[in-house]
């Protein structure tokens, strides 16, 4: 056991310097040599190199798109691989990344929606997707001078979560833990301060959720964003980053989303993140190739959990 631990805080070790020194490699690449052409190549080692990722990213998009050939289908999925290596340069400039260039490179559409919600004085429940680049999408906000918190679960290596939160911070997005003790009433917190509150509900993971349609397929989706809603009152947009060629982004402003009460909870919260699920399909829908196909969307066939906590206490609302 002591051997087990000893050979995991080195392999935990061994990711982070190698995530810094990549990190520091970077910073010394002009921006558009690692974003507009390193990434295109990474991304294509990728999908050749990741088997079995490769593979889920097909089968889901045939699945998803059974209209389209098996070419369109591939070559959609390499585009997958190489968005996400641009993604994944694009975080490591963060630090260098300055309010100026930012606005340079990414807008944000339908931005009046934010400043109607906010007026309300309930803060702004902000759904997004791992669609284009969502970590720009929080800083493009930002960057229009309103408190952007998204809601992010903890990375293992302490080393690389604390980078992860330095990069955010970097562009005045504050970060809020789901793991933590105090995590309810920061979200309440930050909603009765009149901030926004972000988080991603496209995946299938271990948290408290629902099922609604995606694609026409059951998939098991994070519920804790239309329980915090409903609890507070606050209004709900939907939030997605598309990349517009190599270098530019735009966030577009969907909303905002009607929330329904009919007095029963778990009807109004499986309507409620119904509704927003469907607004990212048809973004999705627009621009495929922007999506993670690669992640196991729909792997919950069955309700093996349930939605926690139905009551809506500030202690569950992201568990």
């Amino acid at each position: 056991m002591k051997f087990k631990n000893r050979f995991a805080k080195i392999r935990r070790r061994f990711y982070y310097y190698g995530a810094l020194a990549f990190a520091k490699s970077v910073s010394l690449i002009p921006y558009k040599l690692s974003v507009g052409f390193l990434s295109l190549f990474f991304g294509k080692v990728a999908y050749y190199c990741s088997y079995s990722a490769a593979k889920i990213a097909v089968k889901n998009l045939q699945k998803t798109f059974p209209n389209k050939s098996k070419k369109e289908i591939v070559k959609i999925a390499k585009t997958v691989f190489v968005n996400q290596a641009r993604n994944f340069f694009e975080l490591a400039n963060f630090p260098r990344i300055n309010l100026g260039f930012l606005q340079s490179i990414s807008s944000v559409e339908n931005k009046n929606l934010i400043e109607i919600a906010l007026q309300k004085g309930k803060g702004l429940l902000f759904v997004s997707a791992h669609t284009g680049n969502w970590e720009i999408t929080a800083a493009a906000v930002a960057a229009l001078g309103l408190p952007v918190n998204v809601v992010a679960k903890k990375i293992y290596i302490d080393g690389l979560n604390d980078m992860l939160v330095k990069y955010r911070e970097s562009k005045n997005v504050k970060v809020i833990l789901k793991d933590a003790k105090d995590t309810g009433r920061k979200l309440l917190r930050a909603l009765k301060n009149g901030e926004i509150i972000a988080m991603l509900i496209d995946q299938d993971t271990e948290v408290s959720g629902v099922f609604v349609d995606f694609f026409g397929q059951k998939a098991w989706t994070p519920s804790g964003l239309a329980v915090l809603a409903l609890k507070t009152g606050a209004e709900v947009l939907v939030g997605v980053d598309q990349r517009i060629g190599r270098y530019n982004h735009k966030t577009i402003i969907y909303g905002p989303v009607k929330i329904e009460t009919t007095g029963n909870v778990e009807i109004d919260v499986v309507t409620l993140t119904q509704k927003a699920t469907s607004i990212l399909e048809e973004h999705i829908r627009i621009c495929p190739e922007q999506w993670v196909w690669f992640h196991k969307r729909w792997k919950t066939q069955s309700i093996t959990r349930k939605l926690k906590d139905v009551s809506i206490n500030s202690s569950s609302v992201v568990k």
